[in-house]
C-alpha cells in the first residue's frame, strides 16, 4: 500500500494512504476517546476522528487530555 508523508506536533511520519485521524492517533499509543487534534488548523474532537482522512502533507497538532487535581 502507497504511503503519505506528514507532520504530527512537529515531527515526520509516513503512514498509510487512506489512513484516519483515529488510526493515526493509535499508532502513536494515544487513545483517540481522550485526544483533540487540529489538522492543517481545523479543530476536531474525539468523536469525530474516524472520519478524518489524513492527506500527503496535512499538518497535525495532537494531544490527549489527562485529567488531574
Amino acid at each position: 500500500m502507497d504511503k503519505i508523508k506528514l507532520t504530527a506536533n512537529s515531527k515526520s511520519f509516513e503512514v498509510e494512504m487512506g489512513s484516519t485521524l483515529e488510526s493515526f492517533a493509535r499508532s502513536l499509543g494515544l487513545n483517540p476517546d481522550k485526544c483533540v487534534a487540529e489538522v492543517n488548523g481545523e479543530p476536531f474532537g474525539a468523536a469525530e476522528f474516524g472520519g478524518v482522512k489524513l492527506s500527503e502533507g496535512d499538518v497535525i497538532e495532537i494531544m490527549q487530555i489527562v485529567a488531574g487535581g
